[in-house]
């Protein structure tokens, strides 16, 4: 399976000169449809509940954070 983690953008370094990270998300439904095959681009978590979160928190069940899997 190959997945795309998305770039980081402006909004990612505002909320990184505040101490905070985006999560994202790597749908697993293509994977079970299409299993090895499948080409999947993880999704990014909404900016305003990465604001709102609280800092160093865990990701929850799902998210992960993209310096972590690279």
């Amino acid at each position: 399976m190959t997945i795309t983690i998305p770039k980081k953008g402006f909004i990612d370094r505002l909320l990184a000169l505040i101490g905070k990270k985006r999560d994202v998300r790597i749908p697993k439904a293509a994977y079970e449809k299409y299993g090895q095959y499948a080409y999947v681009k993880a999704d990014k978590e909404s900016f305003w509940r990465a604001l709102i979160r609280p800092k160093y928190r865990i990701p929850p069940v799902g998210w992960i954070y993209p310096e972590d899997y690279r």
